[in-house]
């Protein structure tokens, strides 16, 4: 997972209804930019994360940003910070999956593009993954934590760069559905406290989606 995230304990929201044990940590927003070339091919998909204010707290903390609490970062603070969410453990990928039909679409490695502290207290970073493999088209893309450490919401901006008639529709996850799996997952493992090292992989069912569609 995101490397500073071990350095802190669980952040439980208690506006979620069904019972979670520590899972999920950490809670972020995301948005997407998708890049394509002169033939309609995506290329490349920014990603933005902006993390809640109580995790973009520890993180200001623990890296000894803004000390006047002015939410403004220094030039130096921010190419300090820039990319630090990037060295990716444990077996995370980065969250982002690309589809186009039934295929799995092959991304890059991460590559930093901005960091910003925002006037509503929250960390936000974008970087730029390569995508290999697409074709002109249609195609739908997720961010998501299989074993939800992660809490991700596509509730950001979601645009195709250039590409004003495209549209992308928002199909969000259907929460009812995620949380059922989530608790029969957790009874097959003995319960929350039980699982809190042996967390299910149920991120995906809990993962909005975004239909990308362009015209031919």
């Amino acid at each position: 997972m995101i490397t500073p995230a071990r350095l802190f304990p669980a952040i439980c929201l208690a506006l979620w209804a069904a019972p979670l044990g520590a899972h999920p940590h950490i809670f972020v927003d995301a948005g997407l930019r998708l890049l394509r070339d002169e033939a309609g091919v995506v290329t490349a998909v920014e990603v933005t994360w902006r993390y809640d204010e109580l995790y973009t707290l520890l993180l200001t903390e623990d890296y000894g940003l803004d000390p006047d609490y002015d939410l403004v970062l220094t030039e130096a603070e921010v190419a300090q910070m820039l990319g630090f969410d990037l060295n990716w453990s444990g077996g995370f990928e980065g969250g982002l999956v690309v589809r186009q039909g039934d295929r799995l679409l092959d991304l890059g490695a991460p590559e930093p593009v901005s960091l910003a502290l925002l006037p509503s207290g929250q960390l936000e970073t974008t970087h730029r993954r390569a995508v290999q493999g697409a074709v002109a088209g249609d195609l739908v893309a997720q961010v998501y934590d299989p074993e939800f450490y992660i809490a991700f919401e596509m509730i950001l901006p979601v645009s195709v760069a250039g590409s004003p008639a495209c549209a992308t529709d928002l199909v969000r996850a259907d929460l009812d559905a995620a949380y059922a799996v989530l608790e029969t997952a957790l009874e097959e493992i003995g319960g929350a406290v039980a699982a809190e090292d042996n967390f299910p992989p149920v991120g995906a069912y809990f993962a909005d989606r975004v239909e990308v569609t362009c015209p031919g």
